[in-house]
């Protein structure tokens, strides 16, 4: 025996229809559980940011005039060679310019390093003899000056000059 509420009248029909509505009304405002990309207008661009289309800049302004380095064509007095790139090159003692690779072999053969020694240039026309230690390290055995900051300055100050 039923309770007579839980009896199915007309009146407890239409309630439960609307019920049913309501929670169907709800589910579609809720969505579906499943994420589904929804096609719908493109979403506007930030104005703040560049466009990402690259546009040519094109100056107003005459372009500058590119100075040319006529390269003083010299010899190395160490291989007797002609030094194509004044900019690899160090001054010699005895004036003039030596390639860079020719002055490390010189200093390598006048210094009569052991088989563990190595020349490594250190900077500022400046070279010495390296031994490797046990931590992993080098150690100086002898710094060599080559080539003194006022020759480095009057070799830059001859090939600012080279210049049209």
């Amino acid at each position: 025996m039923e309770s007579e509420s839980k009896k199915l009248t007309p009146a407890n029909q239409a309630k439960r229809e609307n019920n049913t509505r309501k929670r169907d009304r709800n589910r579609k405002k809720r969505g579906s559980k499943t994420k589904v990309a929804v096609e719908g207008p493109p979403k506007p661009k930030n104005t703040l940011l560049p466009s990402p289309e690259k546009k040519v800049y094109r100056s107003k302004l005459p372009p500058l005039p590119v100075r040319k380095i006529d390269e003083p064509l010299a010899t190395c007095p160490i291989c007797n060679e002609v030094i194509e790139n004044i900019a690899e090159a160090l001054t010699s003692p005895e004036g003039g310019f030596c390639h860079f690779d020719c002055v490390l072999a010189k200093i390598a053969s006048d210094e009569r390093i052991s088989e563990t020694q190595k020349v490594s240039y250190v900077g500022r026309g400046t070279f010495a003899v390296v031994e490797p230690t046990t931590e992993g390290g080098f150690s100086f055995v002898k710094k060599i000056v080559w080539e003194t900051p006022e020759t480095f300055d009057t070799m830059k100050k001859y090939v600012e000059a080279t210049k049209k």
